[in-house]
């Protein structure tokens, strides 16, 4: 699977919620490694290209296909802010 072929894709988590969109992939390069999914929110705000962005692990992606489905619970902003040290 290519880059361009996860961008743009929805993110749904545990519950069936639109969380965001793949935006972007964070690479680590020195490693040759997926660090996680750059998501843009879900909001109209992400939708008109203002909303925030955030990086979701990639040990929360339990699949990728025709969506990206996160492991687990419902994420909240809460959870979010947590995961990325409130960026």
């Amino acid at each position: 699977m290519k880059i361009d072929d996860i961008k743009g894709k929805e993110v749904i988590d545990g519950k069936g919620n639109v969380v965001g969109e793949v935006e972007d992939i964070d690479l680590d390069f020195r490693n040759r490694r997926i660090e996680g999914l750059v998501l843009r929110e879900a909001s109209i705000t992400g939708k008109i290209g203002r909303g925030e962005t955030k990086v979701i692990p990639c040990n929360m992606v339990d699949t990728i296909g025709e969506k990206v489905l996160l492991k687990g619970k419902p994420l909240t902003q809460e959870d979010l802010d947590v995961i990325t040290g409130g960026e």
